[in-house]
């Protein structure tokens, strides 16, 4: 009979399990050796256990040691096995001292309590209450299974507590069905880099051995003898792990209380210390007090890792966490991506350094299975030695050196003129052999050399060569072969001088900034490039007395005096037979440990992350998430639920502090992609006909009859004589021959398109003619598909009448929902804050964050796309879902690597000996804009589509913000779900950072995309600083809003110097409640009028921003069903006002009388629509506006502002000055203006009636008498 025990039971029933009354000196009884060799002595109260052999097990009637008493294992290795078991009916109270150089085992199914005054010191221990009847042989053989199997013995277990101090050097294992910690778990030893070798004597690799404390309930277990580990299985069980004291481990901490099965009642609680380098807690119920303090990332080389995996669904599933969670790494810039331990190195492959030592490093080395042959490693004298291969030797140019292009040009397209961009490529030059012992060189030869080199490089390739038969091989040097380059750059720069004839003046056209006049301007070209011009008119002038000069020989010296870059040097590892040194002559040469590789390895850090899962409910009170100084600390929460099972995540009176960590909250819900049975055969009259691919897009699932109607058959007029005595043309016969039923039947799979045709089009011709024309192949090869393509072309048959295609980014079923509450949390030093993909609510109440934070909440959408179901010409629109994150874990950390942008590690310098950038590496750049794209863009500035990829919100989501403060510097926020709800908060964004990533330019600062969004006495603001390169580029904009936006006692205002300062898309409404009272926008742009600065190319790249609008409501037309434009903005019961006074377009808005026109701003009666700009240069078509809008005056233009910031028409300068309560930015007028004046004739006064509320203008050359009211 099965026995289901609460917690509340299994604590009644665990209190049997107490330390027994002992004796002082008391020891272990009555053994009973079962296996092994070992000797058993007793002086007093000192027990001794000689082990001879490397397992022994013995059985003992009782196991204690009193508090006066000690027991001394004395064993041959740090790896021998001492098995313990008890078969008595006692608990095992140890209250002394245990001691042991290896491994200890205590098995007793009573229980086992080490008390406070208990002393452990041992290699290792695992004490548990589960057994098994002896430990089997050590395994001769190195592939054999080495293993135990412990197994429960009694139905009703004692319990495993520790409260005293247990200290070891490799691991300390404490599992039963009820573990708990009041003590104080210290494990010291550091994980080892086991060097793994093959029976040969090769490098078989590099593992870690990593050193665990665990603390584990569970029905069974299997321990892994050979690795030393273990892995809890077994049926459900009630399990309770408790830790009240400290554990402390230099690796690994693992708290679990799950197998095989889901547990019931399974619980982890932690009030106490836990501090480790990687730290892992399991459980049904996992409850960590306010008491609790964990701290993990002590070693950031080796990964830093805290995971809270809470497993099983029943009522009292949940997690509870409160108290402090600290990353302890020293990140410091991370530059590269994240690695693991045991990822440093793979089975066959080594690193090298420069000098191509290979490279290895770590705090202790262990050599296994080292056996000795002819040629393997010797580790005896402390070094490793691995075997040598031949190793190339490779002279390349750098970064592309000198080869020039064999027209000695690439144009590089303009729209002014014809510009020459240098083209240099990475040519090798020689590559070499050679073998190295001692650092002395032996068996040097040249194995390749490349012929189609330019002459610099090609005479460089001579001088190694002659200097490779002399035996001199000071080359091998960097510095030398640098001298060797520079000397012969500089002679072949002189002998094209000379042979070219150039003076200086000549040379200024092909060095340095080139300069051309078009019309009026002056265009300059980088030095990167050549004007073709300035070539093509020195080469006739050189030619004049040089008639054998050529193109090439110019662009070759632009090349020398623009870019001369040095040669380099490197080793080619793609000669290596294994990865590792291995050469035909079995030479041994030393296994460097090298420390530089240890300063490489700092940029590679495992960023620490905290991973915490769970299946139902997770509730974080009252914590703290921490890091040390220059450590990051990263957070990510997953909802691991079922869809009949919301999950609930709750932060409540919590700070985030993550030292520019990310906080993430997702669904661990995978990414299925989409699949439809797309019809590939075309079926008529009930028949299915076969149907044919053939090379042409316009040309896909043809029927054979389609194919040959589609050829245009080339034009030939004349007359060939058939064999019922008439005149016929080839184009004549061709269309008989198309309509020929008999051409259907043909078999046709295999063979190639044009083939077919000609041998059957002559056939037929041959048939119908007395003689076949010779011209019927030059015909035929002259005709060509409707489209163009030529039809000698490869075709396929299609045999499936459906075939399964992937929906690009779509997937076929919502995410599994899961809903977050944060309540009373502060987020500080936070790079982000993201909850990803698939949440059905998201509740923010009195949540605060500053400094630079990037605010990402979206709940996915779904997108149509259509499906050929039942023929070709028939499309079925259908809904699949979108997710935009693709991989939560990435986007965490991706906000953790830092160069220059401080958030995206997407563009990489190298650095020269004066550490400063001299070449920008854009590795990463297409990632960073695919995930721009994919993140970013498809949220808004692609959110409306075609017909074809429609996206809409997902029913039921909905982001709710109440009595929150949420600022930004130079970060952003962005909002997607079905409902936005934001009450008496503030949305804040000030940035003034440069952005030169590929990702930060995409993000509109702040963007809600949603069906309804709702703002009650709230408030949106965007302000950036007036520079180059700090607003979101056009696309994105300072506040991007789609949907319908109603206010009450709101404002949104945004201040931006390029791109867009608010834009919208699709259809979008913006409406106060009641009354204009209820919203108002207000827009400031103080971008300039674009600039030509002269540049070849066009504008200059700040003027990418050449869109300077301060309201923008895209250009994506959106139809509804009867095909009618509904895309625009209505502006009803608002004051929207736009100021663009230095050049920047006030709005885009265009005309909305005919039915193909791109989106207008309509504004109706109960809206203030105002704007100021100066008159247009540019888009004079975008300033239609639908309703009543006011282009308001310079004065005009002031006296908004002073009236936005209150400030009264009796008193304007002084207010002007001194208001100080209102954003910065409207208070500095001066600053948004520049250089605007009045003309004196448009000087003007206006004189108003305050009872008339009428008004007359007086010019300022005419003298005036105010009658009535006053001047405003």
């Amino acid at each position: 009979m099965k026995t289901s025990l609460s917690l509340i039971s299994l604590a009644i029933l665990s209190s049997s399990a107490v330390a027994n009354n002992i004796d002082v000196n008391a020891l272990p009884k009555n053994h009973q050796l079962t296996q092994g060799e070992a000797s058993i002595s007793q002086n007093n109260n000192a027990m001794t256990i000689d082990q001879k052999s490397d397992r022994v097990s013995i059985d003992w009637e009782s196991f204690n040691i009193g508090k006066q008493a000690s027991v001394t294992f004395n064993q041959p290795a740090s790896s021998s096995i001492a098995y313990n078991r008890v078969t008595g009916a006692d608990v095992s109270t140890i209250q002394g001292k245990l001691n042991a150089n290896g491994r200890v085992f205590l098995s007793n199914p009573n229980g086992v309590i080490f008390t406070k005054d208990a002393q452990v010191n041992v290699g290792a221990i695992l004490a548990t209450t589960k057994e098994v009847e002896k430990l089997a042989d050590k395994p001769k053989y190195s592939y054999s299974r080495d293993e135990a199997s412990f197994k429960r013995k009694k139905e009703q277990e004692g319990e495993i507590r520790n409260e005293g101090v247990i200290q070891a050097e490799e691991a300390i294992y404490l599992v039963g069905d009820k573990v708990a910690n009041n003590g104080k778990l210290h494990l010291t030893g550091n994980p080892e880099e086991v060097i793994k070798l093959n029976y040969s004597g090769n490098l078989d690799g590099i593992a870690v051995k990593n050193k665990t404390v665990l603390l584990g309930a569970g029905d069974s277990f299997t321990f892994d003898l050979a690795n030393f580990s273990i892995s809890l299985t077994g049926k459900q069980v009630a399990g309770l792990i408790e830790n009240k004291g400290a554990i402390i481990s230099n690796d690994r901490i693992l708290l679990t209380a799950k197998g095989e099965d889901q547990l019931k009642h399974s619980a982890v609680n932690n009030s106490g210390l836990l501090e480790a380098n990687d730290i892992a807690i399991e459980g049904g119920k996992i409850v960590l007090t306010e008491q609790s303090d964990i701290r993990y990332g002590k070693d950031s080389r080796n990964g830093a890792t805290l995971k809270i995996t809470q497993t099983g669904k029943d009522k009292d599933a949940s997690i509870k966490i409160g108290g402090k969670i600290t990353a302890l790494a020293q990140t410091g810039n991370v530059k590269q991506a994240t690695y693991h331990h045991n990822d440093r190195f793979q089975s066959g492959k080594m690193a090298r350094d420069e000098q191509g030592k290979i490279l290895y490093t770590a705090d202790k080395k262990t050599i296994a299975k080292a056996e000795q042959s002819e040629n393997g490693l010797i580790g005896d004298d402390g070094k490793l030695y691995a075997n040598q291969s031949d190793v190339v030797f490779v002279i390349s140019a750098k970064n592309g050196g000198y080869q020039t292009d064999r027209r000695g040009y690439s144009p590089e397209f303009n729209q002014k003129f014809e510009a020459l961009r240098l083209p240099y490529r990475d040519e090798r030059i020689l590559e070499i052999s050679y073998n190295e012992k001692n650092g002395k060189l032996s068996d040097i030869k040249i194995i390749k050399r490349n012929n189609n080199l330019d002459s610099i490089n090609s005479k460089i390739a001579d001088i190694l060569e002659e200097k490779i038969r002399a035996k001199d091989y000071s080359f091998f040097k960097k510095n030398e072969l640098d001298s060797l380059t520079a000397k012969v750059i500089e002679e072949q720069k002189q002998e094209l001088i000379n042979k070219l004839g150039i003076n200086d003046q000549q040379l200024s056209l092909l060095s340095g900034d080139q300069t051309v006049k078009v019309g009026e301007r002056v265009y300059t070209a980088p030095a990167v490039y050549l004007l073709k011009s300035n070539v093509t008119q020195l080469l006739k002038e050189v030619q004049q007395n040089k008639p054998d000069a050529k193109f090439e020989d110019l662009t070759l010296l632009a090349s020398i005096l623009n870019n001369r870059r040095p040669v380099s040097q490197g080793i080619d590892n793609s000669k290596t037979k294994t990865g590792f040194l291995n050469d035909e002559k079995k030479q041994i040469y030393p296994l460097m440990v090298s420390q530089s590789l240890a300063e490489k390895l700092k940029q590679n850090i495992a960023l620490p992350l905290t991973t915490i899962s769970t299946q139902t409910q997770l509730e974080i009170q009252n914590a703290e998430f921490n890091h040390i100084e220059g450590g990051k600390h990263n957070v990510m929460i997953l909802a691991n639920n079922s869809k009949d099972n919301e999950a609930t995540i709750r932060l409540q009176r919590s700070h985030i502090n993550l030292g520019g960590g990310a906080f993430g909250i997702g669904s661990t819900t995978g990414f299925v992609p989409l699949q439809e049975n797309i019809l590939q055969v075309k079926q008529e009259n009930g028949q299915l006909i076969s149907l044919y691919n053939v090379t042409g897009t316009s040309l896909k699932q043809k029927t054979l009859n389609e194919l040959l109607k589609n050829i245009k058959f080339y034009d030939f007029d004349s007359k060939f004589q058939t064999k019922d005595n008439q005149q016929i043309s080839l184009p004549e016969l061709w269309t008989q021959f198309v309509e020929n039923p008999t051409i259907q039947n043909k078999n046709v799979e295999n063979a190639n398109f044009y083939t077919f045709v000609k041998e059957n089009f002559k056939a037929f011709v041959q048939d119908k003619l007395v003689t076949v024309p010779t011209q019927v192949d030059t015909v035929l090869s002259r005709s060509t598909f409707s489209d163009g393509s030529a039809i000698n072309s490869n075709w396929k048959k299609i045999e499936v009448a459906k075939q399964a295609t992937n929906i690009p980014g779509l997937t076929a079923h919502q995410y599994a929902p899961f809903n977050v509450e944060l309540n009373e949390v502060t987020f500080q030093k936070s790079k982000d804050f993201i909850i990803a993909d698939g949440f059905k609510t998201v509740q923010l109440n009195k949540v605060t964050s500053k400094d630079e934070i990037g605010i990402y909440i979206n709940a996915g959408n779904q997108r149509s796309y259509f499906s050929k179901e039942t023929n070709l010409s028939e499309n079925v629109k259908k809904q699949g879902y979108e997710y935009l994150i693709a991989n939560l874990e990435e986007r965490i950390t991706r906000g953790n690597f830092s160069v220059l942008n401080e958030r995206y590690d997407f563009n990489q310098y190298n650095w020269d000996v004066n550490n400063t950038p001299f070449t920008r590496k854009l590795a990463h750049s297409e990632r960073a804009s695919r995930a721009a794209n994919r993140e970013l863009n498809r949220a808004f500035a692609e959110w409306v589509g075609d017909a074809t990829s429609q996206r809409s919100h997902i029913d039921g989501t909905k982001i709710t913000i109440r009595d929150s403060q949420l600022n930004s510097k130079d970060g952003f926020m962005h909002l997607l779900a079905k409902d936005v709800d934001i009450q008496n908060s503030h949305l804040t964004v000030n940035y003034a950072r440069p952005l030169y990533d590929d990702f930060m330019p995409k993000a509109s600062k702040i963007g809600i995309n949603a069906k309804n969004i709702r703002l009650d006495h709230s408030h949106l603001f965007v302000s950036g600083e007036d520079k180059l390169n700090t607003s979101a580029m056009p696309g994105a904009a300072g506040i991007f809003l789609i949907g319908d936006v109603v206010g009450k006692n709101s404002s949104i205002y945004a201040k931006t110097y390029q791109g867009y300062s608010i834009r919208t898309s699709g259809k979008t409404t913006l409406s106060g409640e009641s009354s204009a009272k209820d919203l108002r926008i207000t827009v400031i742009h103080t971008g300039p009028y674009p600039k030509d600065s002269g540049s070849v190319f066009g504008a200059n790249s700040a003027d990418y921003f050449i869109e300077g609008i301060g309201f923008d409501v895209g250009d994506i037309i959106q139809r509804d069903e009867k095909g009618n434009v509904i895309s625009g903005t209505t502006l009803s019961n608002l004051e929207f006002n736009i100021f663009a006074p230095n050049g920047a377009r006030a709005f885009k808005s265009y005309d909305n009388s005919s039915k193909d026109y791109v989106p207008n701003i309509k504004v109706m009666k109960s809206a203030i629509f105002n704007y100021f700009e100066r008159p247009r240069i540019v888009s004079l078509a975008s300033n239609v506006v639908t309703g009543k809008s006011q282009a308001l005056s310079l004065r005009d233009m002031l006296r908004n502002i002073d009236q936005i910031q209150g400030v009264k028409a009796s008193n304007l300068g002084l207010q002007q000055a001194s208001n100080t309560n209102l954003p910065t930015s409207l208070n500095q007028i001066d600053n948004i203006i520049q250089n605007v004046s009045l003309p004196e004739e448009r000087s003007e006064v206006e004189i108003c009636d305050a009872s008339s509320q009428e008004c007359s203008t007086l010019p300022s050359k005419m003298n005036g008498k105010v009658s009535v009211g006053e001047i405003l």
